[in-house]
């Protein structure tokens, strides 16, 4: 049986109060019921305590008189039992004076009041044996029923109002907290659940300062945390099939390229044509497909075979030689500057070809992004012992719904691009010890590609 929190939490405390408020209230009716009932005695021992002391004899308006101040009818008899005066009618009087009842011997005090019935209607009867007069031997006092429960409904129902008021206020505010508590619990409830089949696309609203505000930042931090795992185990599988296909496939095109290029090659071998120029940008081409091409094949490479180190100016000249014919064709200017401390101390990297698939790729990008007629800018500079490569462009940047993510695979802001060359220029800059950042310069696009410096034996041998 499903017992919610909430109603495990208030209705125990809920109970507990009910049960002190009935017990206070009662408490107090009764306590009130039985002050008024002595007041009213006490008035009433007053009255017949100067009826019965006093000198003067006791007729029908003095009774009259008592019971307006007292509210009472009186009944005074005789040592024979006769009724002497009366505030009742006659028959009403003779039947209590018939009627068998306790008559207290103190002269100044009721006796208990007894209930008497006559003639359709109960009475509360009291009596005073009177010892001082020779004609009054007997003053009876009596109450109507209904008049002393009217009084005591007067002093009973205030506290039961009251302690009524209270219980159904409480129950009120109870339910209204339980209410507010549950559903907190059940929006958490639902959120969570939610989680459970990865739904990340709302956060828990947090209102309050309890615990409960406590556990719900809690809960949207975990939704974050698992949304952003969720997206990284996704495109890593993502990564890691696409990775399998593009290296088969990357490994059958590259054998067709260098295939086509050892063709094209041994037929300028046997040409004797002048003009073999058309022939010399094919192979630049196909060497340029070759090295794209071997940007794929970095995401499958296996991480024991070994790299090759290389020096960073050969490597901004082989990158102009493969680019020179894109830059010729769309009449856009290519400007490398190398420092000289770069061109005497012949900087090394530690993965050549990886990191010039990365340069090729972020050379290759400015082209595009600059549009024909544009200008693109390399600088390649020392700082302490990183190799910090500047790819500048003067084309309108990266789109703005991109470029959070723009390092992310599949990530593109070109209709015909898969989104991996940039990924895999971080990914080779990464491996190298350095970084790949984007920045927005006025009216410049750069990407600042940095890796560490390599001290290896190519330097030494130039």
């Amino acid at each position: 049986m499903h017992w919610p929190i909430r109603n495990q939490i208030l209705l125990p405390f809920a109970m507990l109060q009910g049960l002190a408020i009935a017990v206070i209230s009662l408490s107090a009716s009764w306590i009130a019921a039985d002050r008024a009932e002595r007041e009213s005695i006490a008035r009433l021992d007053q009255v017949v305590g100067t009826l019965s002391a006093s000198s003067f004899p006791v007729r029908g308006p003095v009774l009259e008189q008592m019971k307006g101040l007292s509210g009472a009818d009186f009944i005074a008899a005789s040592d024979s039992g006769t009724i002497t005066a009366t505030t009742l009618p006659e028959s009403t009087a003779t039947g209590i004076i018939a009627a068998p009842r306790t008559v207290s011997t103190d002269s100044r005090k009721l006796g208990e009041f007894q209930p008497l019935s006559i003639n359709g209607e109960r009475w509360l009867v009291g009596g005073v044996q009177v010892l001082r007069s020779s004609e009054l031997k007997e003053l009876l006092v009596l109450v109507p029923e209904r008049e002393w429960q009217a009084v005591r409904r007067e002093v009973i129902l205030p506290p039961l109002l009251i302690g009524g008021c209270t219980m159904l206020a409480m129950v009120v505010l109870s339910w209204v907290i339980a209410a507010k508590l549950g559903a907190r619990l059940d929006r958490m409830q639902h959120h969570v659940g939610k989680l459970a089949t990865l739904q990340f696309e709302n956060l828990l609203p947090v209102t309050g300062h309890d615990e409960l505000s406590s556990l719900a930042t809690s809960i949207n931090h975990m939704a974050q945390g698992l949304q952003q795992a969720t997206q990284q185990i996704r495109m890593a599988e993502r990564t890691a099939l696409i990775g399998q296909v593009a290296g088969g496939l990357a490994h059958q095109l590259r054998n067709s390229i260098t295939g086509a290029r050892m063709a094209i090659q041994l037929h300028l071998r046997r040409s004797h044509d002048a003009n073999k120029e058309s022939l010399q940008v094919a192979i630049r081409q196909l060497n340029l497909t070759e090295n794209q091409i071997f940007g794929l094949l970095s995401l499958t490479r296996d991480s024991r075979q070994p790299v090759v180190a290389g020096h960073i100016h050969e490597i901004m000249n082989t990158i102009r030689e493969l680019l020179e014919p894109q830059f010729q064709h769309s009449e856009s200017s290519l400007e490398i500057e190398l420092s000289a401390e770069i061109m005497q101390d012949q900087l090394a990297v530690n993965d050549s070809e990886q990191i010039q698939a990365a340069l090729l790729n972020l050379v290759q990008n400015a082209l595009e992004a600059s549009r024909p007629g544009g200008s693109v800018r390399v600088i390649v500079s020392i700082l302490e012992s990183m190799i910090q490569v500047d790819v500048l462009d003067n084309g309108p940047g990266v789109a703005d719904a991109v470029r959070g993510k723009i390092f992310d695979p599949f990530v593109t802001g070109k209709p015909e691009g898969v989104g991996l060359g940039l990924t895999l220029a971080a990914q080779a800059a990464e491996s190298s010890g350095g970084s790949l950042n984007y920045l927005r310069l006025d009216q410049w696009t750069q990407f600042r590609f940095q890796v560490r410096r390599h001290v290896s034996e190519l330097t030494c041998e130039n």
